[in-house]
């Protein structure tokens, strides 16, 4: 099997694509629940029959697939990704309906789920290609496709997604290279936690902490959070780079294991900390990268 598969060229762009496809996709969730709230969920029906947003959803996911089929050029491959990714966001958005027996797309877990089926696809992406390099033999072949295609134009679609991903970065880098942003964002993500856990302990009981009709798991996620914060603090007299390192799991705690919970309990409202939990985690990879000794 093993060597069937050395015999198989992955594409140098695997990475993007994969970036493009998540991030198209959660998108066009968050963008097509903001559009039915705000238009009072409107529905595509001819007499008796409905059209959910699925079909759609499917539709796109084929045509994407024709494209990747019938074209070799990089460009259409990644403009393939965009579609797709608007494609497999309408799909799962509609998950609700077909794990409950009333078909209720407003079913709660729904928002939960569809997070951890996202966070499970970052990692088994990001093991595809951060984890098994492209070989010697793979990167000459990508160079020399690329070699016969470099005259080839890209669509306007991806100028535009190329434009906005160049600007987003550079954007995000020059904020963090402002000598007090990272310690700032860090000594409020500090404070915070140690807010968080003096409130689960029951210490204080600050407004803004919201400890009502919140799970168990998200209490004991947040709780560990907080626990690998002192951790943290305890070292980072002594290294400052391993006190970072506790904050990083802190944060991906708050990624992986409280957040879930607080998207079940409160649906799309659990969308800020998740935001707060990113950016977060973007300045400690960037303090990390920087400062690797």
């Amino acid at each position: 099997m093993r060597s069937e598969r050395k015999n198989l060229v992955r594409d140098s762009d695997a990475g993007e694509l994969f970036e493009l496809l998540l991030v198209i996709s959660i998108a066009t969730i968050l963008i097509n629940r903001a559009f039915l709230a705000l238009t009072g969920y409107p529905k595509i029906a001819f007499g008796s029959l409905h059209i959910a947003h699925m079909l759609w959803g499917g539709l796109l996911m084929l045509l994407s697939l024709v494209m990747v089929f019938y074209y070799w050029n990089p460009s259409l491959r990644r403009l393939a990704a965009f579609i797709s990714g608007i494609g497999f966001g309408l799909f799962i958005d509609e998950l609700g309906k077909f794990i409950t027996n009333d078909n209720d797309y407003f079913f709660k877990p729904t928002i939960a789920i569809v997070y951890i089926i996202f966070i499970v696809m970052y990692l088994i992406f990001r093991r595809m290609v951060v984890f098994h390099p492209l070989s010697e033999r793979e990167i000459k072949v990508n160079k020399a496709i690329r070699k016969e295609l470099e005259s080839s134009s890209e669509s306007r679609w991806l100028k535009g997604y190329d434009y906005v991903r160049s600007i987003s970065k550079t954007f995000l880098m020059r904020i963090l290279t402002v000598p007090s942003v990272i310690p700032g964002i860090m000594i409020f993500f500090v404070f915070t936690s140690l807010v968080q856990f003096a409130a689960i302990l029951g210490w204080i009981n600050p407004g803004w902490v919201p400890m009502e009709n919140v799970s168990g798991l998200s209490l004991t996620g947040a709780f560990c959070s907080s626990i690998l914060v002192l951790i943290g603090l305890l070292v980072l007299k002594s290294s400052r780079r391993k006190a970072v390192h506790w904050f990083r799991q802190a944060v991906l705690v708050n990624i992986f294991v409280t957040q879930v919970f607080l998207f079940y309990q409160s649906q799309l409202t659990a969308l800020w900390g998740l935001i707060v939990d990113l950016l977060v985690y973007a300045c400690i990879d960037y303090y990390l990268r920087n400062h690797p000794a």
